[in-house]
């Protein structure tokens, strides 16, 4: 392993490198094939219609994965370690003496880190890695819409939309054992974990877009948004995504599932609607003061949104016997995501009360079994489930926010009173969290012989029925309501 970490030695594996040039000061090639075009159009068959379309293709420079593809956040300067808390209470009484282990005390900060924390171990540190010839990762972009006027200031307009994201970066173990060759490390003379940024994964997004605008007609303003889309990545964000690392870094085309964030149908409506009522409007136009400022000059707006649930991922935690990645902890820097074995013919989703709780037990357990650890020779069998990435979705999520508000004038000069009442979540609607996805409990068996790191057909598992998790604990805020004065002068 190189580093370009000043005064780095050479020890341990790892090898300090000086050279020249954009490698030699990042140890990563730069990318010189980087082109890209642009075009688009617009073509109008009459005074009321347009037609555009486009293409474009943007590269991404910067990628927002924290310490994932920062290789000067690297050992053995740097490292990932763990510190365990004390349950002993801080005071002067509970500190350790110097020297003395932190086993029953504390230890202040500005005393240090253990040793043992602090001396690079290759067998047990994770450390960062790039592939010197990455390429940049760079998105498609295409489009076609129509817009027609309908009327004076309404406009309708329908378009697909529709990109395609290439060699998108993505985090795996770049050392992770390989169950179909002996539980082996491609990298046989480095003990540990690597936890390596790769820009090869993909992305693709197709969607109907239409939209009806009205701009103040009758005193209404008005914009409906409506998307059907699907979304399909194997990598779908680094650090706020669900699945940020696949199940298997060997295969990550296997994870090519619905994207962390796609939502089939999605529609949002809003308003600002000027009531008719009041001086200089269509009812009580010539009412007197009093009835004007109790009745006249309100405003009411509004946001309605509709839309699919949000996808979910459903994993479990197999036996450290055959856990592929030891070192690696966090899915943002690499860690399997292991999934369970689906059961055919189960339906996902149940739904039902736990009682005393509250919670909603939403994934059903018979609809997944949990892999076993060795086959009846004792051989070691892959952690890898046939489940599918993403498989889940919340219900639907429906949210009505809605304004009232009045402007009111004062006998001082420029001085103007404004009255807001704000609703949100009017109709109180209950929205879910997404459930706690990683299933647990006792782990199937067989027995079947089968050979070293093979995959266990699911007929062939008994037991191994989850028996925890899969629960949804939480929802997003009930009915809120606020009142506020403004004074603008």
């Amino acid at each position: 392993m190189l580093t370009i970490t000043p005064g780095a030695i050479a020890a341990d594996g790892i090898t300090p490198y000086r050279g020249g040039g954009v490698y030699g000061s990042t140890l990563v090639n730069p990318d010189f094939t980087d082109f890209g075009p642009r075009v688009g159009f617009a073509y109008s068959p009459d005074d009321k219609t347009v037609i555009h379309g486009g293409f474009g293709m943007s590269f991404v420079h910067y990628t927002r994965a924290g310490s994932g593809d920062i290789l000067g956040i690297n050992a053995p300067q740097a490292q990932f370690a763990s510190v365990g808390s004390q349950t002993v209470a801080p005071s002067p009484a509970s500190q350790c003496p110097i020297g003395a282990p932190a086993t029953t005390c504390f230890v202040t900060i500005d005393r240090g880190f253990p040793a043992s924390l602090t001396v690079f171990n290759k067998a047990t540190d994770n450390i960062t890695y790039i592939p010197k010839d990455t390429r940049d990762s760079y998105v498609e972009s295409y489009f076609l819409s129509v817009q027609r006027q309908l009327a004076k200031n309404i406009v309708f307009d329908v378009a697909y939309v529709g990109n395609h994201g290439v060699k998108l970066q993505g985090f795996l173990n770049g050392n992770q054992k390989n169950p179909r060759n002996g539980f082996a490390r491609p990298y046989s003379n480095w003990p540990s974990d690597i936890t390596e940024a790769l820009n090869e994964f993909y992305s693709h997004y197709d969607s109907l877009q239409a939209r009806y605008e009205q701009r103040f007609v009758g005193g209404l303003t008005l914009l409906n948004s409506f998307t059907w889309q699907h979304s399909l990545d194997n990598a779908s964000a680094s650090l706020e995504g669900n699945t940020p690392s696949p199940q298997d870094g060997n295969k990550i085309a296997a994870d090519y599932s619905q994207s962390d964030y796609n939502l089939p149908i999605a529609n949002v409506t809003s308003l600002v609607y000027d009531l008719p009522v009041g001086r200089g409007r269509t009812y009580l136009s010539s009412s007197n003061g009093f009835v004007d400022a109790v009745l006249g000059g309100w405003q009411v707006s509004a946001i309605n949104t509709m839309q699919a649930g949000t996808p979910f991922n459903i994993t479990y935690s197999p036996s450290s016997a055959n856990q592929v990645s030891q070192q690696i902890t966090a899915s943002y820097r690499g860690a399997n995501l292991y999934r369970p074995d689906r059961v055919p013919g189960q339906p996902l989703i149940k739904k039902s009360k736990l009682p005393g709780t509250g919670y909603i037990q939403y994934v059903n357990y018979a609809a997944f079994v949990l892999p076993p650890t060795k086959d009846a020779a004792g051989n070691l069998l892959s952690p890898f489930g046939n489940s599918s990435r993403n498989p889940g979705r919340t219900p639907a999520f429906y949210q009505t926010d809605m304004a009232l508000n009045k402007k009111f004038s004062l006998p001082l000069e420029n001085m103007k009173l404004e009255f807001r009442s704000e609703f949100y979540n009017l109709f109180n609607h209950t929205n879910y969290y997404l459930p706690s996805s990683g299933l647990g409990g006792t782990l199937g068996t067989t027995s079947a012989t089968l050979a070293p790191g093979a995959t266990v057909p699911v007929n062939s598992i008994t037991g191994g029925t989850p028996t925890s998790n899969g629960q949804v604990t939480g929802t997003f805020q009930p009915r809120i309501i606020q009142f506020g004065l403004k004074l603008t002068y």
